[in-house]
């Protein structure tokens, strides 16, 4: 009975050893079957790995942040010339010794001689204090009296243009939010101001720059190129659409609940006389005008499926396809360096290159996919070949709009939707000052004066940008 019991312990231990060694052998095997994976994906992008070896004696690796092996000399700030420097702008400071820094000795004597090292630095951060003596007059006809108001003195509040300016561009170039920027100024200036005091002045700004924005718009329409993208956003935590049409000189913000062509044509109208680079969003087709499509988008999803698809679909349709845009594009930068002849034959040998392929039967789900998008958008891939002012990606757009996502991570998003259409109007006039190469503050202050004045609102363009 012992010797019963003792061989079922013995089968009982056997059968639990061998559950185990069956369970790491299924590990293993689904780890080759990942290395095998991986192993495909990178013998299809034609890499191949190099021995271990060491590197021979004497044929050490050149450390280009070192100064032997630098390719450039460093970029440092120039200096400031002191003969270009306003009279009455440098304060001085006489540098003496009291002893001698090597010995300790105190008997030194000048020698006459000196230099002189001049730095840039801001001033004492402190508030500036306006007091603006309104005196009344009576009018000796109707009998009423009345005041007048002092240039940038704004009724009713007790924080000047400049203050609220700063605001304005901490919301929305720097991507701070409104406690921060309160921060900012009570820190640096001994302000006090309350986060509901810094919303208000987000309202202000939001009306003050309202009307440039609707000119924006206008004279945006006019221009020979249009950029638009569109960004994910959040009013009160819902999802919305914060969209950005932009060209070289202007670039104008919308934040809008929806992401259809409705959108597109409020901003754009029906038709444009210009060229709309936009990447393969169907809203965009809504849009009547020429139009060129992202390169870069297309290209990259090209790449992505270089993983997805099999090697034969790679070899005979996907490689030919990359290669055909990037030939294309580099033919692009190179427009002014063939003659036209030499240059149209190449633009035409890349369209029947286009033809053939765009035209190819594949059985793959993946590449007909993307067959079928290259037939039906065949118009608008490469209108920058027929037009040199068109680029053939929509990067200047994605830069537009980056900001915005960044104040999304780092800044917040909005509550209301006055506070996010104020939002954007804010934007839309720092990113043209950008643009246009004039400081924010000067424009805002020069909007000031004209809307107290009841003057025609200026622009934040130059004459040839219009």
């Amino acid at each position: 009975m012992d010797d019963v019991a003792l061989l079922k312990e013995q089968v009982a231990a056997l059968l639990h050893r061998v559950a185990k060694l069956e369970a790491q052998v299924a590990e293993r095997d689904a780890r080759i079957s990942e290395l095998e994976a991986e192993l495909e994906r990178v013998r299809r992008q034609g890499y191949k790995p190099q021995p271990n070896r060491k590197p021979p004696a004497g044929n050490k690796k050149q450390d280009r942040c070192k100064k032997p092996f630098r390719q450039h000399p460093g970029v440092f700030r120039d200096p400031p010339k002191l003969d270009e420097i306003p009279p009455g702008q440098v304060e001085c400071h006489e540098v003496v010794l009291d002893a001698c820094p090597c010995c300790g000795s105190r008997r030194i004597e000048p020698t006459g001689r000196f230099d002189d090292h001049l730095v840039t630095d801001i001033p004492e951060p402190k508030p500036e204090y306006h007091r603006y003596r309104r005196h009344e007059y009576q009018c000796r006809d109707c009998g009423k009296t009345s005041q007048g108001r002092a240039e940038l003195e704004l009724p009713g509040s007790h924080l000047g243009p400049r203050a609220r300016l700063l605001n304005l561009y901490c919301r929305a170039h720097l991507g701070i939010s409104l406690g921060k920027s309160c921060d900012l100024l009570s820190q640096w200036w001994g302000i006090p101001l309350s986060r509901a005091g810094a919303l208000g002045h987000l309202a202000w700004g939001g009306k003050l720059f309202a009307p440039v924005v609707t000119d924006l718009l206008d004279l945006l329409r006019q221009q020979n190129l249009i950029h638009a993208d569109e960004t994910g956003w959040r009013i009160n935590g819902k999802n919305v659409w914060a969209w950005c049409f932009s060209n070289p000189k202007i670039a104008v913000y919308l934040i809008r609940h929806s992401r259809s062509g409705a959108v597109i044509r409020e901003a754009l109208g029906d038709s444009l006389p210009g060229v709309l680079v936009t990447d393969f969003y169907a809203a965009y087709n809504a849009m009547e005008a020429t139009k060129q499509r992202c390169l870069v988008h297309l290209l990259r999803e090209l790449h992505d499926l270089r993983q997805k698809v099999p090697a034969i679909c790679t070899k005979r349709i996907i490689e030919p396809l990359i290669a055909l845009f990037q030939e294309a594009m580099a033919l692009g930068k190179q427009r002014d360096e063939l003659s036209p002849k030499a240059y149209t034959q190449q633009c035409d040998a890349i369209s029947d290159r286009f033809g053939e392929l765009a035209t190819t039967i594949s059985t793959n789900t993946h590449v007909n996919r993307i067959l079928k998008r290259l037939r039906k958008y065949a118009d608008e891939l490469f209108t920058f070949l027929d037009h040199p002012h068109v680029p053939p990606d929509n990067t200047p757009a994605e830069r537009d709009i980056r900001s915005v996502a960044a104040t999304r991570a780092d800044g917040g998003v909005n509550r209301t939707d006055w506070g996010a259409t104020a939002f954007a109007n804010i934007k839309s006039i720092v990113r043209t000052c950008q643009k246009q190469g004039c400081q924010f503050l000067q424009y805002g202050l020069e909007l000031i004066r004209a809307v107290q004045a009841r003057q025609p609102t200026p622009l934040p363009v130059s004459q040839n940008s219009s």
